[in-house]
């Protein structure tokens, strides 16, 4: 089944903001995106709507559409909000965490250090997002995780902005320190490695950090 200009235009720029491809400030031109996606202003301007309610893009008046540029109090709010969910589906998974759920877990961590072994940064941070979400699966609450999933994208925004091309996103060994304390069933080492975890990536934010430009023909064109 093909899938529409509206939706390829919002998975698009979704999954370049997640790998960290598509930076904040970055101008979404509407002519460029019609062309990117052969489509017209229509499925353009759809797309975009969707993309500001998500709190993805920012639409000014006059000016168009950009990919939202967070505040550093905003950032410190995104952290905060996430380590308070997380904390509660990492103990949620302890108790609730299947072999099969067990398994799935290992295999992100795994292919996650793999990728960044060969080099593969973009795959590493989209599995590192999908660590997140695996374990928000796990945690068995279906409101907490639809929460996550827009925190995990903000927060990809805010990392894109504020950190260093060395920054490393999550640290393998602490995925794995989260999996095995899923995996024995202590609820409250796993929350508070988790939180600890989440610390320690805002920690590593520099707020003086400028945006980069973007070239929209090149990351989103293919």
């Amino acid at each position: 089944m093909a899938v529409n200009a509206e939706s390829r235009i919002v998975d698009g720029v979704v999954e370049a903001i997640l790998e960290r491809r598509l930076r904040p400030g970055t101008k979404l031109s509407e002519p460029e995106l019609c062309e990117i996606y052969d489509c017209g202003r229509t499925d353009v301007r759809r797309a975009l709507v969707i993309l500001a309610t998500r709190k993805t893009v920012e639409l000014r008046p006059n000016r168009g559409a950009f990919v939202r540029v967070p505040s550093q109090p905003e950032a410190h709010n995104v952290f905060q909000a996430r380590r308070a969910i997380e904390k509660t589906l990492a103990r949620n998974a302890a108790q609730h965490a299947t072999g099969a759920d067990l398994a799935e877990l290992d295999h992100v961590v795994q292919a996650e250090i793999l990728a960044r072994k060969n080099g593969d940064r973009a795959k590493a941070i989209r599995l590192s997002g999908e660590f997140h979400m695996v374990l928000a699966k796990i945690g068995q609450n279906d409101v907490l995780a639809e929460f996550l999933h827009e925190l995990i994208m903000r927060s990809s925004l805010i990392i894109g902005l504020f950190a260093g091309s060395s920054h490393v996103l999550c640290q393998d060994e602490e995925h794995g320190e989260i999996a095995s304390a899923i995996r024995s069933g202590d609820g409250t080492r796993a929350g508070d490695l988790l939180e600890a975890h989440l610390r320690h990536i805002e920690a590593q934010l520099v707020f003086d950090a400028p945006a980069e430009a973007s070239d929209l023909r090149q990351i989103l064109g293919g």
